[in-house]
């Protein structure tokens, strides 16, 4: 048991190898891991080949996890490729960037706010396609730099990515492991991440509110910009903007034990691609088979080291860190998850944890034991952008080749500090849950200290230093007289 242990993590971790250094396309090397792992539990652990169809799809005891899973991928993948090619996402995009009105700060809201909303809907990747070629146009349009709509882009990306149970692939494996339904997860983690997206653009605003300047020439292209040139066709924006609304509604009032989300995904994506009328071949040549072999070759080496006890183990090591206090469980969950994202790809890593929660909220209720899973989908999320490793490296690399190019440095910076506010946030959020006085206490004191950093940021520190003194002798003469 315990060669086949180290054979199989020594695969896990040869697979983030090859993936972080980009030496080994990432289907292949996860592939090559699963075929190992077969191997190892074929001739070392002497089961057959009925469990490797256990751990692609999961056993009936399991719920079919991995199979729901890939099925709602498979469908949102169709839906949203279709909704892409007409234009769907650009038209919204730049209807909401014409309410601005060439008022800078109006922009950045609104920039900050598209980017959640599509993320919320695409996959990491398909959102910064979208938005960031679009926000470089833009900044061509109003002679501006669009280095901080940028990076405060690339940061949100990963929020929007916690809004729905179908935002990422993380949410996908954890709702679907853990049976949490589609309003259940809004309800308790995008409501949140909302949250924490408004402390966010508001930290951005504090940022970069004197480098927000928009000269009048760009106001008046603008005001002339068609929206409407990014539509192929009227009749089929109507109609994917219409699939995506009944797909949301659907999401919302039908519960999952009445009909799971990835069949009403699958569904939806079938319609909707019979009554565009588009060419089915052009749609599943589109599909991300990588993404899919990918996983597939993840599901069997993380379902490997759960059959040899490595991921219990791990569990049983973090459940006694946090001891039996949930509110250190929830945020070593969070914070470890974090971490390891940043330079890990958060697929594999959500899929380790995922059984490692499971140990840890075993005795758990039922409300605590969906927060252990809530607080890893804030954490393997979030963790992306403490380093401008995995999709970030796309962000950067999109810039570069429109002539816009953004610094390792530059990025590193604003994301590492970021994540890190936002991680505070949540953690001050399971503070004022468990300990409401400490959480006030720790509240008020980040609260003074932003206040600090704004005044510093808008008067100065001499000049903050000068109305002390001017005090101070106020003071002191009405003490004195």
């Amino acid at each position: 048991m315990l060669l086949s242990v180290i054979i199989i993590l020594s695969c896990f971790i040869g697979v983030i190898f090859f993936i972080i250094t980009e030496k080994m396309n990432r289907a292949i090397a996860s592939l090559l891991g699963a075929i190992v792992t077969y191997f190892v539990l074929i001739f070392l652990e002497g089961l057959d080949f009925s469990i490797i169809v256990d751990l692609l799809f999961s056993s009936k005891e399991d719920g079919f996890v991995n199979l729901h899973s890939l099925i709602l991928i498979i469908g949102m993948m169709m839906i949203v490729q279709i909704s892409n090619d007409v234009g769907t996402f650009q038209f919204i995009a730049g209807k909401l960037i014409k309410l601005s009105r060439g008022k800078p700060i109006r922009l950045m809201i609104i920039f900050c706010c598209v980017t959640v909303l599509i993320s919320a809907i695409l996959n990491n990747i398909l959102t910064v396609i979208i938005i960031i070629p679009l926000t470089i146009t833009v900044s061509r349009i109003l002679n501006i730099n669009p280095a901080p709509y940028i990076l405060t882009q690339a940061i949100l990306v990963n929020i929007g990515g916690t809004v729905f149970s179908i935002s990422s692939i993380p949410n996908i494996l954890i709702t679907t492991y853990a049976e949490i339904e589609f309003l259940e997860f809004f309800i308790n983690v995008g409501l949140i991440s909302f949250i924490v997206f408004i402390f966010t653009l508001l930290f951005f605003i504090l940022i970069y509110k004197k480098e927000l300047v928009i000269p009048e020439e760009g106001k008046k292209a603008l005001k002339e910009f068609d929206v409407w040139n990014v539509v192929q066709n009227k009749r089929l924006l109507y109609q994917s903007l219409f699939s995506l609304t009944v797909l949301f509604i659907l999401f919302i009032i039908i519960p999952s034990s009445l009909l799971s989300p990835d069949i009403i995904a699958l569904t939806t994506a079938i319609i909707l691609i019979i009554i565009t009328r588009l060419e089915p071949k052009k749609i599943i040549r589109k599909i991300d088979f990588e993404l899919i072999f990918y996983l597939l070759g993840i599901f069997i080496i993380v379902g490997g080291l759960e059959i040899t006890g490595a991921t219990e183990v791990l569990g049983i090591f973090i459940l006694n860190l946090g001891g039996n206090n949930l509110f250190f469980q929830l945020l070593i969950i969070l914070w470890f998850s974090a971490y390891l994202s940043s330079c890990i790809d958060n697929i594999p890593i959500t899929k380790v944890l995922i059984p490692v929660a499971d140990t840890m909220t075993e005795t758990a209720s039922l409300i605590n034991r969906k927060r252990i899973f809530y607080s890893l989908a804030f954490g393997a999320n979030w963790g992306d952008n403490l380093t401008p490793l995995g999709d970030n490296i796309l962000v950067m690399n999109i810039a570069e080749q429109n002539k816009r190019p953004i610094t390792f440095k530059s990025f590193f910076k604003l994301g590492f500090i970021t994540t890190n506010y936002q991680l505070i946030i949540i953690s001050i959020y399971y503070c004022l849950i468990f300990y409401l006085q400490i959480g006030i206490i720790i509240l008020v004191i980040v609260g003074l200290i932003l206040i600090v950093i704004y005044c510093l940021n808008k008067f100065g520190s001499k000049r903050i230093t000068s109305h002390f003194n001017t005090l101070g002798n106020k003071l002191r003469k009405i003490i004195i007289g």
